[in-house]
């Protein structure tokens, strides 16, 4: 088990963190269903030691972005899109040889722009297998903290989450079908209706812009259909 580009989490400044729990039902199908599967998994997040006791359970690796506090300096200092799509890169800056089974966005989603949508995307791509599921949560709300929580997972259908006290933003409210334009490559495997005001979605990378054949030995992870 290894964590990489392990950074500090930290708040934003003079707010206070308050925490909380939700279920989070699509996680169970996600885990291996075998004792010697593995799973690899990016977590865009803030780094918490509760997610690498967790995932260690699973046998798997657990690589840290922490990407929306890298993202907010360039944010502050500069719109410049080549710069940006330089940023995203150097944000996620991995081996050449690295593949991820899991993304866990969490709420990163609702505070980057549909051109952000678009980078994170293209510069994730290189990094997945067709079938790598990403767990994202969509407010559907008005209001919304005002910047990305920090998630841990309890256990296999229980997230805890710090929620960054201040002043509400208002919410951007992206509808699925936006979503998926400006991310064509992931499709919907599951929503859930969450009780706090989110979405929980469960997309799978479907599409592949490398040449070279992958296995359906890869796509080891069944989910669970969408609620109709």
């Amino acid at each position: 088990m290894r964590l990489s580009l392990f950074r500090s989490t930290k708040g934003v400044s003079g707010n206070e963190i308050s925490e909380a729990t939700q279920r989070c039902l699509g996680l169970r199908a996600l885990l291996p269903q075998s004792e010697d599967a593995s799973l690899r998994v990016l977590d865009l997040g803030a780094a918490r030691t509760a997610n690498l006791d967790f995932f260690a359970n699973y046998g798997g690796q657990l690589t840290v972005a922490d990407f929306y506090s890298g993202l907010r300096p360039l944010r502050a200092t500069s719109q410049d899109d080549d710069r940006k799509r330089k940023a995203f890169v150097e944000l996620l800056d991995f081996d050449r040889e690295t593949r991820f089974d899991l993304v866990l966005a969490w709420d990163l989603l609702n505070y980057l722009t549909p051109q952000e949508h678009q980078l994170l995307m293209t510069t994730l791509e290189p990094f997945l297998v067709p079938g790598t599921a990403m767990l994202a949560f969509v407010w559907m709300q008005k209001e919304m903290p005002p910047g990305p929580s920090h998630y841990w997972v309890r256990d296999e259908a229980t997230v805890a989450f710090e929620i960054q006290e201040g002043r509400a933003r208002p919410c951007p409210r992206y509808l699925e079908q936006d979503l998926l334009k400006r991310m064509p490559s992931l499709t919907v495997e599951t929503r859930y209706q969450l009780r706090n005001g989110m979405l929980e979605y469960v997309f799978s990378y479907r599409k592949s812009s490398r040449p070279a054949a992958i296995s359906s030995a890869q796509m080891r992870y069944p989910l669970a259909p969408a609620p109709r």
